[in-house]
């Protein structure tokens, strides 16, 4: 069964590499692709990768509407390859008419990274974000977790949605980057999250892993690969190492985001 990716960033050419390295001097991880769609393309293909969900991170306001052009133009360019997500900032002057605007252009949800944004997730405009998500149907993929930063720590997710229970979000990296116990005892039952593998599962053995995924109701836990920082070819064969059983391995791969999706 091919794959589905529910966390890909795609940069323009002209600043692929500018992009990559800006996020690997954020993390201080180094990129393993240099950001473009053609390498996404051709690693996914060789990962058993049919579709890729590509996201926007807008660190400031003023990139909100370039970053999301770009992504409604290389979507519409490539409908059989991509899904996107486009970029929205808690601080944008009007929400709600760049979320109708990109949805009608094609793409599907935002993308909202509180520690490069530098805003705490049960920050009032955050809440409002989700408020505006819920009430156009669209859901949102939250950078989630990193120890260095406050911002985007589980118990504020928690905290949000409560104040929101009707948005609906896929937390990324298992809830919480390096914050995973903390990630699955505030978030896992909650019935409007959603988790991704993105950007975890290097730090885990096999069963490890297997044993935190399972934290999560089954329906819940998405593939996802985080390229640039990581090759899908990697990130599929640290998967397939996982000691699940074939329905797991299915829905996790691909049904649990197809059944995401179909809500909106």
């Amino acid at each position: 069964m091919l794959f589905i990716d529910a966390h890909a960033h795609i940069y323009p050419d002209e600043i692929a590499d500018k992009a990559s390295q800006s996020t690997a001097e954020f993390y201080d991880i180094g990129m393993c692709c240099d950001g473009r769609l053609k390498t996404l393309a051709e690693h996914g293909r060789r990962a058993g990768i049919e579709k890729h969900i590509v996201l926007g991170v807008a660190v400031t306001p003023g990139r909100v509407a370039s970053i999301n052009n770009y992504l409604m133009r290389t979507v519409a360019l490539r409908p059989d390859l991509l899904i996107g997500f486009g970029a929205i900032h808690p601080e944008f002057p009007d929400v709600r008419g760049e979320i109708r605007r990109i949805r009608a252009g094609g793409l599907r949800g935002v993308k909202i990274h509180a520690d490069m944004q530098k805003v705490f997730l049960d920050d009032g405009k955050v809440i409002n974000v989700l408020q505006t998500l819920a009430e156009e149907n669209m859901p949102a993929m939250l950078h989630m977790g990193d120890p260095r930063f406050t911002y985007s720590e589980p118990k504020r997710l928690r905290k949000a949605l409560a104040a929101v229970p009707e948005a609906k979000v896929i937390a990324a990296h298992i809830g919480g980057w390096l914050m995973w116990e903390e990630a699955w005892r505030n978030l896992a039952e909650l019935d409007n999250v959603w988790v991704d593998t993105s950007s975890s599962l290097y730090q885990f053995t096999p069963e490890e892993a297997a044993k935190l995924l399972r934290r999560y109701r089954p329906d819940r836990v998405i593939f996802a690969t985080d390229y640039p920082m990581w090759d899908p070819v990697t990130e599929r064969e640290r998967f397939d190492a996982l000691p699940l059983t074939e329905t797991e391995r299915e829905n996790i791969g691909r049904r649990n985001i197809e059944a995401f999706l179909s809500q909106f």
